[in-house]
């Protein structure tokens, strides 16, 4: 796992650079900490998120991940004194309970003897929604697209640093494991991209994160409506589990169109 952590790492900071060149506004360089801060932040984020899982499992990880939205809400309180909407506070929490819903059947069955695993997942929400809040109100000041570029490189550089003091551990992983783990670090870098450019350049980072949230909900209504004819059976084989997820894309779904309606009023 520490193998594909620090691989993660690297693959993302270089899909980030291009951006740099993308920069249009005037890099203010007597605020590069505030990158390095976040990069640092966000690196502990992931490292929690990875530790988490070795420690439990992804049936507990990922529901508890989905209180990354009340820990974003809370962090635009504390560092820029916003207080959302009264909407977007409830959205926030639906999103919470429709996560915990969908993964509510895994999560009992594994919770027995995972305090820890809980705590540390916890504390990977609250890191990772604490570092949304901080791009939404550094990146500007900063410059956006720079500060997305040195915030990865920040972490591949904690990444590098840590690699070196495991006494850099060699990369022979199976054959059959290493095109895998370089698709998941494009496709991690590629989502962090979308997700950086719109906390970088608008002011909303709860409803974003509810926004985002809803990819779950997409998971179920492709298995729900072509599950069967892309070879996957679940609907049929997890029993009570599909519905329970089911359920809780209803809030989710309600989180959303709460959130959007709530950026279009």
């Amino acid at each position: 796992m520490d193998q594909s952590f620090h691989i993660t790492n690297w693959v993302v900071a270089l899909l980030f650079l291009p951006l740099f060149l993308f920069e249009n506004q005037t890099v203010n360089w007597s605020l590069i900490w505030m990158p390095l801060v976040m990069g640092v932040i966000f690196f502990f984020g992931t490292w929690t998120t990875f530790l988490g899982i070795r420690i439990g499992d992804v049936s507990l990880v990922t529901p508890l991940m989905g209180t990354k939205v009340v820990f974003v809400a809370i962090g635009v309180v504390v560092t820029m004194g916003q207080m959302p909407s009264n909407s977007l506070w409830l959205a926030a929490i639906f999103t919470t309970l429709g996560i915990f819903l969908m993964g509510w059947r895994d999560f009992r069955s594994k919770a027995t003897g995972m305090t820890f695993a809980i705590l540390i997942t916890l504390l990977s929400a609250a890191l990772f929604g604490f570092s949304d809040v901080l791009v939404t109100w550094w990146a500007n000041d900063f410059g956006p697209m720079a500060f997305l570029t040195m915030s990865t490189l920040s972490v591949a550089l904690c990444s590098f640093i840590m690699w070196i003091i495991q006494g850099r551990p060699g990369f022979s992983m199976p054959a059959a494991a290493r095109k895998p783990t370089v698709l998941a670090g494009i496709l991690i870098g590629l989502q962090a991209i979308g997700m950086g450019i719109a906390l970088s350049f608008f002011d909303d980072a709860t409803g974003i994160n509810v926004v985002y949230a809803s990819r779950g909900l997409w998971a179920i209504v492709l298995i729900g409506l072509f599950g069967v004819w892309l070879g996957n059976h679940e609907r049929h084989t997890s029993g009570k589990t599909f519905w329970w997820r089911a359920v809780g894309t209803l809030f989710l779904t309600a989180a959303v169109i709460i959130a959007v309606l709530d950026r279009s009023a």
